[in-house]
């Protein structure tokens, strides 16, 4: 019964309010701490655009990094999960960009370029909406090359926490604990990087989101959840 409400628009908005709630509830209630890079940082509280990136497993929380007057164009497949997520922080988002890696990848790119041509900076799971886990896909690198914005890596993580057995390992956070925001480097692609530079940004992007988000863990006192092995499909 629950799958089949969810499929409907109701049951879809309903479960994206109740969603809102728990998540400003849970953030409310944790007591934060940011470990940033001070570059990144400024970036991210300024006017100016960025790539705000992050994985998909620490979606729940992500609108505790993200300045609530900073306008932000995100990257969502229409997958049920994501419209909820949508619906829940739909007031941080100005505006919404349908697509996704696996499904319409060029409209994902399109949008993602055309809302920066606009002004706006763009928030994507690069591994997101299927996987595999932890495991940079290369829209995100190039939208940063033809738009010469700057990719911030963020991660949060918190003290009371579950940890699902899907296929991202999403964080499940609990109210009243501790919880760490943590920004790395800004990553800049150059606008003449040939198919090898490409890849090496791929690469660095990649290695530095998995070390942000190891980064969070381990200050909160959790094992650094392991990406998928070279080579995965994703689900």
């Amino acid at each position: 019964m629950l799958k089949r409400l969810l499929k409907s628009e109701a049951g879809l908005r309903a479960a994206g309010i109740l969603a809102g709630w728990i998540v400003r509830f849970v953030g409310a209630t944790t007591r934060w701490e940011w470990v940033a890079d001070p570059e990144s940082l400024a970036l991210l509280r300024s006017e100016e655009r960025i790539i705000g990136a992050f994985w998909h497993n620490r979606l729940m929380l992500i609108l505790v990094v993200w300045p609530r007057p900073k306008p932000v164009a995100m990257v969502m497949s229409e997958h049920g999960d994501s419209r909820i997520l949508g619906i829940a922080v739909g007031d941080y988002i100005t505006r919404p960009i349908w697509g996704s890696s696996r499904r319409n990848p060029m409209a994902a790119m399109k949008g993602m370029l055309r809302a920066l041509d606009d002004g706006l900076s763009v928030a994507i799971t690069p591994d997101g909406p299927r996987g595999p886990r932890m495991r940079c896909r290369p829209g995100l690198v190039e939208a940063a090359r033809q738009s010469g914005v700057p990719i911030l890596p963020a991660a949060w993580s918190v003290s009371r926490r579950k940890v699902l057995r899907s296929w991202d390992r999403f964080v499940v956070a609990w109210p009243f604990g501790r919880g760490v925001v943590v920004l790395g480097p800004p990553i800049r692609v150059p606008a003449d990087a040939d198919a090898a530079a490409l890849e090496a940004s791929r690469l660095a992007i990649e290695a530095a989101l998995n070390a942000v988000a190891a980064e969070a863990d381990r200050l909160t006192g959790h094992p650094p959840i392991e990406p998928a092995p070279e080579g995965s499909r994703g689900r």
